[in-house]
């Protein structure tokens, strides 16, 4: 009889913890994944992994949990979390995963519903081709998930944030310093990449400044660029901090993709000057909440704190001087003659000059610039009988430049005094439009462009300095 009361009590105590087990219950949401049927699957499989771990429970209606967030393509962490718990769940998985050469970045985090605090967060970069890597992928995630600490434990699982800490930063001067430099560090990064692909394109111009071909691919560039420059300005920014900021700029360049695979650059700056990033701030407001080192104060920012360093490479400034040289071949066009009792209209043969000057650059946008300057050209013609006949002369353009990061396609009117000429009778103003286009390569210039007035004819090539 003893023995039957100890088979009972055994038995009933069995019941009782694993109903304690089982009484967390969780949900699982997977988002980002390309093709049709990965995020489903992949959440299944995981979802299965951890109930199989008796770690939680798994929600009664989980099928109608997905499908309600999958409706709306919902990607926002507040609102998955808010329906996690509408749904009964004491946890919800959440599983961002981007593309990238072939394999999946993937970013998962376990968050208590009740206070959206994150108890858990694992990164891994691996290929999902198979159903073994499916599995492979779940029991790596959920060793690390939960390997690290007790799931019942609502205190963060990272065994730093236990840690005493020497010096603490303020989250809210981190995201403040963000929204004023994250997306002026994304234009910063893409001009630099145009600026390389434009040199990659043109191999002489990169042998004559001494520009080296870029090793990493666009993409990786754009990350590591981006990132770089958030550190200089945010050196609190490291860790699981970095993870939020990656995936966010893998979806800019997931959504910037070529038809054919890579990064379309043209793509880029309509989607960085369309960008939000509250979402990226609302992510690492999640993981500071969880920071024993991050603290929550008040965060006003200095006057002229806008995010960008005054002497930065890509400038910002509005007034800039430039230094211009190049050579240039001219001719002169005659609209009417008469000699030898014919008449006519026609031009001579043109002649070598070279001009020099400098340019003022007035950027009233980023994108619209005036650029008036002053310049000495050497101009001339060339008779069939071998006469070269040559003008000094100085202009004064006002040219319209519009600006497409390292390419500028500039316009405009110029006036044209001759200072002397050698079988050329300096006389009236000269007055004609000025048009070319040119590259920003660092603080080289180099460009062509092309004078027409009434009675010359002028195209040359350009190299500078922007001072």
């Amino acid at each position: 009889m003893s023995y039957s009361k100890y088979t009972l009590a055994l038995v009933f105590a069995c019941f009782l913890v694993s109903a304690f087990a089982q009484e967390q219950q969780i949900a699982i949401y997977v988002f980002g994944a390309g093709e049709a049927g990965i995020n489903k699957s992949f959440g299944n499989k995981l979802l299965a992994t951890i109930v199989q771990s008796s770690i939680y429970a798994e929600i009664k209606d989980s099928e109608t949990f997905y499908k309600e967030l999958a409706k709306n393509n919902e990607e926002g962490i507040g609102q998955i979390t808010k329906t996690a718990k509408q749904h009964g769940a004491d946890f919800v998985c959440i599983v961002s995963m981007t593309k990238a050469l072939g394999a999946y970045s993937i970013l998962a985090r376990i968050i208590k519903t009740s206070d959206s605090e994150a108890i858990g967060t694992a990164q891994l970069d691996h290929s999902l081709n198979t159903l073994d890597d499916l599995t492979k992928v779940s029991n790596e995630l959920v060793d690390q998930l939960f390997s690290a600490a007790d799931p019942s434990d609502s205190t963060p699982m990272a065994a730093a944030a236990k840690e005493e800490c020497e010096s603490k930063s303020n989250i809210n001067e981190i995201t403040s310093k963000i929204q004023n430099t994250f997306i002026a560090q994304l234009e910063k990064c893409s001009g630099t990449l145009a600026k390389d692909m434009a040199l990659d394109a043109i191999p002489f111009i990169g042998k004559i400044f001494g520009k080296k071909k870029a090793q990493k691919e666009p993409v990786e560039f754009m990350k590591e660029c981006t990132i770089d420059g958030l550190k200089k300005k945010l050196p609190s920014i490291a860790g699981e901090y970095v993870k939020p900021i990656e995936e966010f700029l893998q979806n800019i360049m997931s959504a910037a993709s070529a038809s054919g695979g890579g990064l379309d650059i043209k793509k880029l700056p309509g989607i960085i000057s369309g960008l939000n990033v509250n979402e990226l701030i609302d992510e690492l407001k999640t993981i500071a909440a969880n920071d024993k080192c991050m603290a929550d104060e008040p965060y006003e920012p200095k006057e002229g704190e806008d995010g960008e360093d005054s002497d930065d490479e890509e400038g910002g400034k509005m007034l800039s001087l430039g230094f211009r040289a190049g050579l240039n071949f001219s001719h002169l066009y005659v609209a009417d003659y008469y000699y030898n009792g014919r008449s006519g209209s026609g031009s001579y043969n043109p002649t070598l000059g070279f001009q020099a000057g400098l340019v003022l650059d007035i950027a009233a946008s980023d994108w619209f610039h005036v650029q008036p300057g002053v310049m000495y050209i050497q101009k001339g013609a060339e008779d069939n009988y071998g006469t070269v006949a040559t003008s000094h002369n100085i202009e004064i353009p006002l040219l319209l430049s519009l600006k497409f990061s390292a390419l500028r396609l500039n316009a405009g009117p110029y006036l044209g005094i001759c200072l002397s000429g050698d079988y050329i009778e300096c006389g009236d103003i000269d007055i004609g439009i000025s048009t070319g286009f040119g590259f920003d390569i660092g603080m080289f210039y180099i460009g062509m462009f092309y004078d027409y007035d009434y009675s010359n004819r002028t195209f040359g090539l350009n190299f500078g300095v922007n001072l």
